[in-house]
């Protein structure tokens, strides 16, 4: 770790680690507002109520609270001075010196709660994680209005044991710093922080993305689901489907159907050739989930992909609430029965759904990435069921399958019968243009039968530099070949007119797009030839 990094002002959660005494035994809690604490517990016959520590950020009041929890649970009576000695102990894990108690805060009689807006939060926030700021944006979405704080109203939860609060970036049970929202240990850094005026705070850059994971910022998470299940007629929960299943299709689409409806905790790989309709064959699992009511997620690494499914879902299911969540995306909070969503915003779900389907396992971003792995699987219940989806499944996948660890499901033909393409490696001594001048031949040749048979090209390079150089080197060396005046356009992830070029290369209204790996997935796109270039 080091520090040196300085980071924007927001929301602070900064408390206070107590014990409480009584009849009951001995119980430790911690609180932003000790008086709220103090009536709860008081209320509920403790008899004593009293501060172990001044305020400190959340990490490190969660720590030192979860560290006396474990210490004391085996202790049926406190000797005089034994929490202070374990507390000292734990402090000295997470580097703090001595500190000396708080100053007791009188009982709050005078705050109250009303059940029903308890109740309407809860029900709102159900099955999410989210940062203060993020649940006060839900509490919008749904027009939700309190009559006291809501750091307040989602205290009073946890006390209740109806909602979790975690530090943005807590402590591991050793003392090693663990950010709560991705599950990452890697890239957790000391920083200056001025939001909670310390030189020491620490932040996650993995999920950085998706806001400031920090020691001092509270996450809220409820498990459960927001809406009460669906009531669907067998007709309803069929999918309206625009072309008939072939017998292959139909096969694997019964075979995750009965992996749905045997309810049983788990996993399942649906392993499809390109292009063989697996997303249709997945339909047969959701069918089957949503009839029995039950909470969906349809999760995939690419915002394009979601975008584009989102309209086949809903005319799938026309009487199904369905939200589509990505960067950029609208009423993120809404309620729904069948979310589409990026894996990034999978991050934002916690225990929530009884079924996931998780698109692409090995595409970009996801491959690799234990963040978002780690996202999807907290999404779903701890007895919910996750089909896997993919032509390549990762090793550890694909072994797990074999071994009878999770179910498998082969979909080895595409729609049409007709057999996959076999890629053809041409070795080319000029691949090292553009530097040595000139286009390879193998390219030459392509364009040259891609310009004489009127189909479309899509050429892959590695590269932002090389998109932009081998769309030059080929308006160079052929100015005009064909009617219009861009033949060939290039596209990237950070092009600012990605989308619109995406949408005219569907549309067939130039036949060359040079693009890195943004387009290597998804695409259903007829008479198209691929090269892969460097």
């Amino acid at each position: 770790m080091f520090k040196g990094r300085s980071y924007l002002r927001g929301f602070c959660w900064r408390g206070y680690v107590y014990l409480l005494t009584g009849e009951q035994g001995a119980r430790i809690g911690l609180s932003h507002n000790p008086g709220l604490d103090s009536a709860y517990w008081l209320a509920r016959g403790y008899k004593e109520f009293r501060l172990l520590t001044p305020p400190l950020p959340l990490g490190t009041a969660a720590f030192l609270c979860e560290y006396l929890k474990r210490q004391l649970k085996t202790k049926n009576k406190l000797k005089a001075g034994q929490v202070e000695r374990l507390l000292a102990r734990a402090a000295a894990k997470v580097g703090l010196s001595y500190f000396s108690p708080g100053t007791n805060s009188p009982p709050d009689p005078g705050l109250l709660l009303p059940p029903a807006e308890l109740e309407n939060v809860r029900k709102v926030l159900a099955g999410r994680i989210l940062w203060l700021e993020e649940a006060a944006q839900a509490l919008v979405e749904n027009r939700l209005e309190l009559s006291i704080p809501l750091e307040d109203m989602l205290h009073y939860l946890y006390l209740r044991g109806e909602a979790e609060l975690l530090p943005g970036v807590g402590y591991d049970g050793d003392g090693q710093p663990r950010c709560r929202r991705c599950g990452q240990k890697a890239r957790v850094y000391q920083v200056t922080c001025e939001i909670c005026q310390t030189d020491d705070c620490l932040i996650c850059e993995n999920c950085l993305v998706m806001g400031q994971a920090r020691r001092c910022r509270p996450l809220y998470a409820i498990a459960g689901r927001s809406l009460p299940p669906l009531s669907l007629t067998a007709q309803e929960s069929t999918p309206r489907l625009k072309f008939d299943l072939t017998a292959a299709q139909a096969d694997a689409y019964r075979e995750a159907a009965n992996f749905a409806r045997r309810r049983q905790p788990g996993q399942c790989l649906l392993w499809a050739a390109c292009g063989a309709g697996k997303t249709e064959v997945a339909f047969g699992a959701i069918a089957v989930a949503l009839a029995q009511g039950r909470n969906v997620l349809y999760a995939c690494p690419r915002r394009e992909v979601i975008r584009e499914l989102y309209q086949r879902f809903v005319a799938a299911w026309p009487q199904v609430r369905i939200q589509a969540l990505y960067g950029g995306s609208h009423g993120k909070y809404a309620p729904a029965d069948l979310y589409l969503a990026t894996t990034h915003q999978a991050l934002r779900f916690y225990r929530c759904f009884d079924l996931v389907v998780l698109d692409e396992v090995d595409a970009y971003p996801l491959s690799g990435e234990p963040m978002l792995y780690y996202a999807v699987e907290r999404a779903c219940r701890e007895k919910g069921q996750t089909l896997w989806l993919t032509a390549t499944p990762p090793a550890e996948i694909a072994a797990r399958a074999r071994r009878g660890q999770a179910g498998l499901i082969y979909l080895p033909a595409r729609h049409h019968g007709r057999p996959l393409p076999l890629p053809q490696i041409i070795r080319e001594p000029r691949l090292k243009w553009p530097a040595a001048g000139g286009l390879p031949r193998c390219l030459q040749a392509t364009i040259e039968t891609v310009l004489q048979q009127r189909i479309q090209l899509l050429i892959f390079v590695p590269t932002i530099e090389l998109v932009e150089a081998v769309v030059a080197g080929l308006k160079r060396d052929w100015p005009q070949p064909a009617p219009g005046k861009d033949w060939v356009r290039g596209c990237y992830a950070a092009h600012p007119h990605k989308e619109e070029t995406i949408a005219a290369f569907f549309r067939g209204e130039f036949p060359v797009l040079v693009t890195t790996t943004v387009m290597e997935r998804g695409l259903t796109i007829p008479r198209i030839a691929v090269l892969v270039l460097y």
